[in-house]
């Protein structure tokens, strides 16, 4: 059982950011404690007499059209029988969403051409405000994804994706109802975001792991069961 995770800077195991002290900034990578190794670890233990490889095909700074023009060598040609996909955080600040819908629409349809069934995961809320912590030379990256979360386009973006996930067969993990409902019940959403922006933190890499988990184990155990038949 094959199965690879697809996305950006959160599913490569991207968080803190800092200072490199020579005018930009530099990314810790943590690949144990993102939500691919935390799922693989738990359908292993889910499934302990079936062979389950995972491979991450995460990139920082990947929108979904840079996801679209590395499908088929990342993806198709490692010939997965589940794909999680997981863009947007990328693609918002674009202000693109007909883009993002279709290049969505392209990577679902080719997965499933492909043989793979196809989770759509939709990523973690942005952040709400310029945090105090946040490095100076990313001021106006957090200005700019701070106006996309408060004035709906986020919210235009993650509606957009479900509806093309829909139309295109794909599953949908709706991370991103989670975050926003946690911000309803005044949890301060920003602060868990390891870089103040968009990278979750490792606890909450372990609330994308949650949601995955019942997806991925309903899926496995037919396709496991269609095996056996």
């Amino acid at each position: 059982m094959r199965l690879v995770f697809f996305g950006d800077s959160v599913t490569e195991g991207c968080f803190e950011l800092f200072d490199n002290h020579c005018g930009g900034f530099d990314t810790v990578k943590d690949i144990p404690s993102g939500y691919s190794a935390l799922t693989e670890k738990r359908l292993k233990e889910i499934f302990p007499d079936t062979e389950i490889e995972v491979i991450n095909a995460g990139i920082a700074g990947n929108s979904s059209g840079d996801g679209l023009a590395r499908l088929d060598a990342d993806v198709i040609e490692k010939k997965p029988d589940i794909a999680v996909v997981c863009f947007g955080l990328n693609d918002v600040g674009q202000r693109k969403p007909d883009n993002y819908r279709n290049n969505l629409s392209e990577i679902f349809k080719r997965l499933k051409n492909a043989g793979s069934e196809v989770i759509f995961m939709t990523p973690n809320m942005v952040n709400t405000y310029v945090h105090p912590m946040n490095l100076t030379i990313l001021q106006k990256t957090a200005m700019s994804c701070a106006e996309c979360q408060n004035d709906g386009t986020m919210d235009l973006f993650m509606d957009t994706a479900r509806e093309c996930a829909e139309q295109n067969g794909a599953e949908v993990c709706d991370v991103y109802a989670i975050w926003k409902k946690m911000k309803e019940y005044g949890i301060d959403t920003t602060e868990l975001l390891c870089n103040y922006i968009n990278h979750p933190t490792r606890q909450m890499h372990r609330l994308f792991a949650d949601a995955l988990e019942p997806c991925l184990t309903s899926k496995i155990k037919k396709m496991l069961s269609e095996k056996a038949d």
